[in-house]
């Protein structure tokens, strides 16, 4: 039997996506989602695969993390 066609969305992103974007592990990501550090982000199996909505992470990131910049 074939496998079907991925699900290709641009409004969800995988994990390693997110993760790449914090400088993190995959894990680390599915870690801070479960534990609620990363809050208000829907995250959906698509094909077996961790996805996070791409609104969801852009508001998330934009209001969370501090750009390089401004790290002293």
């Amino acid at each position: 039997m074939p496998y079907a066609t991925p699900i290709v969305s641009p409004d969800w992103i995988r994990v390693r996506e997110v993760a790449q974007q914090l400088g993190c592990a995959p894990n680390t990501v599915k870690n801070r989602i479960k534990t609620g550090k990363i809050v208000g982000v829907r995250v959906l199996h698509i094909d077996g695969v961790l996805r996070v909505h791409r609104e969801d992470w852009n508001r998330y990131r934009d209001q969370h993390l501090v750009p390089p910049e401004k790290v002293a």
